[in-house]
């Protein structure tokens, strides 16, 4: 049986779901707030701008999107580039404020990581941008010896690249670089980079990654699952050699880019199910569903 299930109501949001004019919804960051499960989607215009909403579900399938983007400033550095386009938001919970880390393609440099915080989900403020080429950028809901961790993407002039963390006391000055060693697979071999914000189990922390792979026709995006130690999250306890979602069905394989599952946010709902929510070839919203339990027995067993 496969670990994850897709839902049968997928694709869970369509750009014609909205209650505006879009080309393009996908690549979600996911927190339960409030009582109720929220989406910060990545939402394309017709002129190909990306501008956030906000999005919210008391069932974590049915969601009302808000008709007006947040509020977000330009920072500093982004207000010297020709064009900052943002994009992949990933959401953590901590200390009563939540943070976003997301990617800004910055031209003409090349993609940096931003990470704002907001308590509202209606105004953000930017903290720090790094320097370019990195992404995926995630951070964790805990601080490590006092020092906030990230997982990130560091990328190659040829676009490849794998998650390593790095680590903070500010959110704005990062160091001690570190790879996170994944073993080798066909799935991953080109790109591995960070998904949900890690979730803490008994066994390690639980991390849903995507990993790509050249076909003879396009990158292909899969899901993987792995458990880094709790102490020291740079270092792997648990990396499966299998996937445990790839791009299958056509609203996976049709759109914008074909061939692309890609996660930027996980929420446990209230009966225990481990909602993840994923980008369907950039193009819409989908939804799988699995336990926390059920994914770190895939990895123990399949380590």
């Amino acid at each position: 049986m496969p670990v994850l299930k897709r839902h049968p109501k997928n694709p869970i949001l369509t750009p014609q779901d909205l209650p505006f004019e879009a080309y393009t919804v996908f690549n979600a960051g996911a927190v339960k707030y409030k009582g109720r499960i929220l989406l910060l989607l990545r939402i394309e215009t017709t002129e190909r701008k990306t501008v956030f909403h906000v999005a919210t579900s008391s069932d974590g399938v049915k969601f009302k999107v808000n008709e007006e983007p947040i509020n977000y400033p330009l920072g500093e550095l982004e207000k010297l580039g020709n064009r900052a386009h943002r994009f992949d938001m990933r959401i953590t919970p901590m200390d009563g404020t939540y943070y976003v880390c997301h990617a800004v393609w910055l031209d003409p440099w090349g993609s940096c990581i931003a990470i704002a915080k907001t308590d509202d989900f209606v105004n953000f403020k930017q903290i720090s941008m790094s320097v370019p080429s990195n992404r995926n950028a995630v951070l964790f809901p805990e601080k490590f010896k006092g020092k906030y961790v990230r997982l990130e993407r560091p990328q190659n002039v040829d676009g490849s690249g794998a998650m390593w963390t790095s680590e903070s006391t500010d959110l704005v000055y990062w160091g001690n670089p570190r790879p996170v060693k994944l073993p080798y697979t066909d799935w991953s071999g080109r790109k591995s980079g960070a998904g949900c914000i890690p979730i803490r189990t008994s066994e390690g922390w639980l991390e849903i990654y995507h990993g790509t792979c050249m076909t003879a026709s396009t990158e292909n995006y899969q899901l993987g699952a792995c458990l880094l130690d709790l102490k020291d999250p740079s270092k792997v306890i648990a990396a499966p050699l299998k996937f445990i979602l790839a791009a299958e069905e056509i609203y996976e394989c049709v759109g914008q880019v074909p061939n692309v599952v890609f996660t930027g946010g996980a929420c446990e709902t209230d009966d225990g199910k481990l909602n993840i929510y994923y980008g369907g070839a950039d193009t819409r919203m989908c939804l799988a569903q699995t336990t926390v339990n059920e994914l770190v027995d895939f990895c123990l067993k399949n380590k």
